[in-house]
């Protein structure tokens, strides 16, 4: 094998065994003092809603989340949604408990959330969302008052169905 050969095998092999996400990843506090990275949930087709506590619509969202998170978990879809609420945690507790929701809430400051979706602080309108697939590709970006959102909840099964559906890259 030439040097060229050998540099490119690799090369090729060091790609392979390096499981980078495709896409953006967010460090989410969670309650408890526990913490998780977005990027943990490569693997699976996952969803990262950006929501306030006292939003209407993200009282709305959410809940859409928690019914299609529940129909297609067994198939490996997950969710996480993130506040950017001031005194967070007190928020995200009594938000998940009173509107049923079971996936992990949590939170992160407004600079980070603004990273992690590419925006300007004063471009942040929520609920926003990320959709990702396996590899952790950003298949979905649906900024705070996107027309996603007039028909959210068929337009997010719709997508979920199609990323669940996709074989899994080995």
């Amino acid at each position: 094998m030439t040097r060229r050969g050998l540099i490119l095998s690799a090369t090729a092999l060091a790609a392979q065994t390096t499981k980078k996400p495709a896409g953006p990843s967010l460090t989410v506090s969670l309650p408890g003092g526990k913490s998780m990275k977005t990027s943990q949930m490569v693997g699976s087709p996952c969803a990262v809603t950006i929501f306030k506590t006292t939003c209407p619509h993200c009282q709305k969202s959410l809940p859409i989340m928690e019914k299609v998170m529940k129909e297609y978990s067994a198939k490996g879809f997950r969710a996480v949604a993130v506040a950017v609420d001031q005194n967070p945690e007190p928020l995200v507790l009594d938000f998940a408990k009173n509107y049923k929701i079971s996936f992990p809430l949590g939170w992160a400051s407004i600079d980070d959330i603004c990273k992690f979706l590419d925006l300007k602080p004063e471009q942040l309108y929520v609920p926003a969302m990320m959709v990702f697939d396996r590899t952790g590709k950003v298949r979905g970006r649906y900024p705070g008052g996107d027309a996603f959102f007039n028909m959210e909840e068929a337009n997010l099964r719709n997508l979920v169905e199609m990323l669940v559906k996709e074989t899994k890259k080995s």
